[in-house]
């Protein structure tokens, strides 16, 4: 019996603050992102004193300050590299794997029978959180979809599900499409208004109707609900297409220096992620906001560049980001929020050589970011900048966030023996 699986990672932000924290186990944790403006994770605890996802933290404070709930900031560092070590894992236990986000990865594999198929994901989980510390949930089915959903049916109980068979057609009257993976809001009401309301209402729905209502997505999403794959994982080639960073202020901002200060901490970060993963941009765009919410939005501006050649020099992407910065700012205008994004990447190595070029072009200038790359993950992430300031400002708006034990020797765990 062929199967794809699935690990997905509880609750992850919160797993991993748990790791250096175990004193914070069974009791509520809540972690921040957005400049501490958005919940982003949720330990079960917190979730059973009715605090939701994605909202923003100023309508849950009350909830967060009566209750007692521990808050971090997040800590994209120490996540990644968690993310980083169990995907290792995983590729010990199971050789090809294919992660779909930070916390989760698909993989397939053939058993016998849905009980033997437990027994291995049982072990995998348990190899999992024994080597890494992060619980985790399995899931396993004849597609990817179901897949997903089992994933998420054992994940407060045994953490371990496999559906296939009579076991995922006796589920099917009862389990509502809007709990399915790739069915969104809009099509979730589109779908009840057909009377379209389970799973089995969907398999039973002529494949005309769907066609001609839902397209081919509606035909696929059909045939991974009938236990016939549709989709297929994939290992992404090559390197990423772009490289965004970007963050809301903690007030709204006038400031046009404001603003060039926080698209000089975007350069620096999406430059060094950049060098990181061996690429160079071909193009920059430049971004500033005002709130969706007010009477500014229409001021709000976005412009990109085909840069003269592929780089990947904080130095050169600064003076062009800048520059876009300073055409796009308004006088009077409150802005929100300001970002950048790296694009047409290609790999340095596959830089096409011009005569006429003249960026990035000597040995010296490569040695230098890497030598500021090697100070700022030895020292921490402001240990060198580009013209600001290395502390405070709305961009430093994490006062909750952790230690990074795993990747910065200033902030590794102590312990100390009393003799």
């Amino acid at each position: 019996m062929n199967l794809f699986g699935l690990v997905d990672c509880n609750n992850f932000f919160v797993s991993c603050e748990r790791l250096f924290r175990p004193d914070l186990i069974g009791r509520p944790v809540v972690v921040l992102g957005s400049n501490d403006g958005v919940v982003v994770s949720r330990s079960e605890e917190a979730k059973k004193f009715g605090v939701p996802m994605g909202v923003p933290f100023f309508k849950v404070r009350d909830i967060v300050k009566d209750n007692k709930i521990t808050l971090f900031s997040s800590n994209f560092e120490l996540y990644r590299d968690v993310s980083d070590r169990i995907m290792f894992v995983l590729q010990e236990e199971l050789g090809e794997i294919y992660q779909y986000s930070v916390d989760e990865a698909f993989f397939q594999f053939t058993e016998k029978s849905s009980a033997v198929a437990k027994i291995q994901l049982t072990d995998l989980k348990q190899t999992i959180e024994k080597k890494i510390g992060v619980p985790v949930s399995l899931g396993a089915g004849k597609t990817m979809t179901i897949a997903k959903y089992a994933s998420e049916m054992e994940k407060r109980k045994s953490g371990v599900c496999v559906l296939s068979g009579t076991a995922w057609q006796k589920l099917t009257p009862q389990i509502p499409l809007s709990e399915i993976w790739g069915i969104g809001g809009k099509t979730s009401v589109n779908m009840r208004n057909h009377k379209l309301n389970f799973v089995a209402d969907l398999l039973s729905a002529p494949e005309s109707f769907i066609k001609e209502e839902y397209g081919v997505h509606g035909l696929r999403l059909r045939s991974e609900l009938s236990e016939n794959p549709a989709h297929q994982p994939t290992e992404r080639e090559g390197l990423q297409k772009s490289i965004m960073h970007t963050r809301s202020f903690s007030k709204t901002t006038e400031s046009l220096a404001a603003l060039e200060t926080a698209v000089t901490f975007h350069i620096e970060r999406a430059a060094e992620e950049l060098r990181a993963i061996g690429g160079k941009a071909g193009s920059l765009s430049v971004q500033i906001q005002t709130s969706r919410h007010g009477d500014w939005l229409l001021q709000s501006g976005r412009q990109e560049i085909i840069l003269p050649a592929p780089m990947s020099d904080t130095r050169t992407l600064l003076r062009y980001a800048l520059s876009l910065t300073k055409a796009l700012y308004r006088s009077g205008v409150p802005y929100k929020k300001a970002g950048v994004v790296l694009g047409r990447i290609i790999s340095e190595n596959f830089v096409p050589v011009s005569l006429w070029d003249q960026y990035e072009k000597t040995d010296e200038d490569a040695l230098l970011m890497n030598v500021i790359d090697n100070l700022n993950a030895e020292w921490g992430n402001d240990a060198v900048t580009f013209g600001r300031l290395k502390k405070g400002g709305q961009l430093d708006h994490d006062q909750h966030r952790s230690p990074r034990y795993t990747t910065s020797w200033n902030e590794v765990r102590k312990v100390e023996r009393k003799i």
